[in-house]
């Protein structure tokens, strides 16, 4: 029986895309996700997904559908990441929406008094991962799940693997903490300080500095388990699922480039290496196992952002459109990729 492993890339509520596909498998099939794969691996909003889907109910079944794990974007979008407000507030609630605004100002200096050089407050995401994941523990997923994250005092990628987690230390931590870790995208969220593996307060960031498509993490970890079982490396399959392109309509001319400021020209050169590192492993897989490997990418319009933190409205209407427009442009594939994943 062939190694199925399914991998989720990172990009903040672009999450979105990957949902849709997700949903069309479990429609096609009808079986739930954590019955089509053996390996999870996620990377950043694809750690949340995985984690999500393997998260257990009560009776032990999955306790989310693609479709309900992925209305964490709807539900609590604008909790994670507030929208800017120009007037004077004029409630509480105001008052607390205006605070984190000007909050996210001051962190382009690095004087942000809540949270240091972040953008936003941990609060609203840990809260919303409090409510989805409750006190479930990494040991407790249904499927094996690898979920990335990079440790910036040991200067080392950190991978949390369920099966390696176990009760009696510290390497089997809160899903939650797992979610918040492989998600705290630099300048967006503060690193998260954690005990984890023998080592005392790692500052966690998102997994995305190393691997924001984590599919190579994934067919290493298909390729070991598969050894472990005596099975050949070609018994592994791997599906790949991204969270959008920035369309050529968004492609930048020499004067524009070089006319950016210092801290612009940084976002763009770190996004640059993110989308690099995806589309390399994207082609390295592709050569490696052919046929057993399942890439699904689709290029953003003009309707929706690439920002990894617009959760408006309209943006999410376009995400939703784009995943859409994806499982029918691909629909035949989804169809085959479906009967062979409940097959197994």
């Amino acid at each position: 029986m062939p190694i199925r492993v399914l991998t989720i890339e990172g990009g903040g509520v672009r999450g979105i895309i990957p949902t849709r596909l997700l949903i069309a498998l479990e429609s096609l099939s009808g079986r739930p996700i954590v019955d089509l794969f053996d390996v999870m691996v996620g990377t950043s909003t694809g750690g949340m997904l995985a984690l999500g889907l393997a998260t257990p109910d009560e009776a032990g079944g999955p306790r989310y559908t693609a479709r309900t794990v992925g209305d964490i974007y709807t539900a609590y979008g604008y909790e994670i990441f507030p929208r800017p407000v120009s007037a004077l507030p004029r409630s509480l609630a105001d008052a607390r929406e205006w605070w984190a605004s000007a909050s996210s100002n001051a962190a382009i200096f690095g004087f942000n008094p809540e949270v240091g050089n972040a953008r936003y407050s941990p609060e609203g995401i840990e809260q919303a991962f409090a409510l989805y994941f409750g006190d479930t523990r990494l040991s407790e997923a249904l499927v094996d799940v690898v979920i990335t994250s990079y440790d910036l005092q040991t200067k080392s990628p950190v991978l949390f693997r369920s099966r390696d987690a176990r009760p009696d230390g510290d390497i089997d931590p809160l899903m939650r903490d797992v979610a918040r870790a492989t998600s705290a995208a630099p300048t967006y969220f503060p690193p998260l300080q954690m005990d984890w593996d023998g080592v005392k307060n790692r500052l966690l960031v998102d997994g995305g500095v190393f691997a924001k498509n984590p599919a190579m993490v994934g067919y290493i970890e298909g390729v070991t388990r598969a050894r472990e079982n005596g099975l050949a490396d070609t018994d592994v399959k791997v599906v790949s699922l991204g969270t959008g392109i920035p369309g050529r309509s968004t492609s930048l001319t020499y004067k524009e480039f070089v006319s950016r400021s210092w801290l612009k020209l940084a976002e763009d050169v770190f996004r640059a290496a993110e989308d690099g590192q995806a589309a390399l492993h994207d082609e390295v897989l592709s050569t490696l196992i052919g046929s057993q490997y399942w890439r699904f990418q689709i290029d953003l319009t003009d309707a929706a952002s690439y920002a990894m933190d617009d959760v408006s409205e309209e943006n999410v209407d376009a995400l939703k459109h784009l995943g859409d427009q994806l499982v029918g442009e691909r629909l035949n594939d989804l169809k085959r990729l479906a009967e062979r994943l409940a097959s197994n």
